[in-house]
C-alpha cells in the first residue's frame, strides 16, 4: 500500500482547465518550501508535454477536465512516466471517478471543497509513500466498496483476519504486520489473500475502506 518516500523538495504538476484557479491554487502551494512547482497544464495534451520535459514526481489532476476525460488523462501520463502519483480533484463525491482513479494507481483523491491546508496535507502524505482521501470521498467509497455489510464483515472473517485486515488499514506491510502479529510473512500472505477472496476485494485500498466502514479503524486512522 505505501510506496517509497521522496525526499523534498517535491515537484509537482497543476492539471485544471481553469486557468485562472489554477494559477491561484499554484501560488499559495508555492509558499511551501518543500514544494516545487514545476508547471501548470490546461489539458492532458499540455500535461503529457510537461511529464515529457521535466522531472515530475507529484501531479494534482482535475478530474473532470472540460473536454476530455481525466482517468484517460491519467492513464496517458503513467505510460510515460509509471512511477508518478496522481492525486485526483473533483467537484464530486459520489460518484465513480474516486473509485476508478484509485484502482488504476492513484495516490489520492480529494473534494474541490479542501482547502490549501487539506491539498498540502495530501502532497505530504503521498510523498511519504501514503494514500490520502477526503473524508467525504472516504466515507462514499467506504460504502459502495462492497455489498458486504459491517456486521456480515465480522461474521465471515476469523478474528485473525479481522487482526490482520486492521493492520492492513493502517497501512502496514506484510513484514510489519507479521513482527506485530508474531507470525511469518507467508501466514500473513495467506490470511491477506484469504480476506480478499471473502471480501470480493482486490486491493489493499478497498480491503482499507471497508474496515473503516466495519469500524475496524477511523478515517484518522486508517492509511486513506
Amino acid at each position: 500500500m505505501r510506496n517509497r518516500p521522496l525526499r523534498p523538495p517535491f515537484r509537482l504538476i497543476l492539471i485544471e482547465d481553469h486557468k485562472f484557479l489554477a494559477e491561484i491554487l499554484a501560488q499559495r502551494l508555492s509558499l511551501d518550501p518543500n514544494l516545487k512547482i514545476m508547471g501548470i497544464a490546461n489539458d492532458g495534451a499540455a500535461a503529457l508535454h510537461l511529464v515529457k520535459t521535466q522531472p515530475v514526481d507529484i501531479a494534482l489532476l482535475d478530474i473532470q477536465l472540460e473536454h476530455e476525460d481525466g482517468l484517460g488523462v491519467a492513464s496517458r501520463l503513467w505510460e510515460v512516466r509509471p512511477e508518478l502519483r496522481v492525486i485526483g480533484l473533483s467537484r464530486m463525491d459520489g460518484d465513480y471517478h474516486p473509485g476508478a482513479l484509485l484502482e488504476l494507481g492513484a495516490r489520492g483523491f480529494l473534494t474541490k471543497r479542501s482547502n490549501t491546508k487539506d491539498i498540502l496535507d495530501a502532497i505530504r502524505r503521498v510523498a511519504n509513500g501514503d494514500l490520502a482521501i477526503s473524508p467525504q470521498i472516504a466515507v462514499h467509497l467506504a460504502l459502495s466498496a462492497s455489498q458486504v455489510s459491517p456486521t456480515d464483515l465480522r461474521h465471515l472473517l476469523t478474528q485473525k483476519e479481522l487482526e490482520v485486515l486492521t493492520e492492513i488499514a493502517r497501512g502496514l506491510s506484510v513484514k510489519q504486520i507479521a513482527l506485530k502479529l508474531n507470525l511469518t510473512e507467508k501466514t500473513i500472505q495467506t490470511h491477506r489473500n484469504s480476506i480478499r477472496k471473502k471480501l470480493n476485494a482486490t486491493t489493499d485500498v478497498q480491503l482499507c475502506l471497508l474496515a473503516i466502514r466495519a469500524g475496524l479503524v477511523d478515517i484518522h486512522q486508517a492509511a486513506v
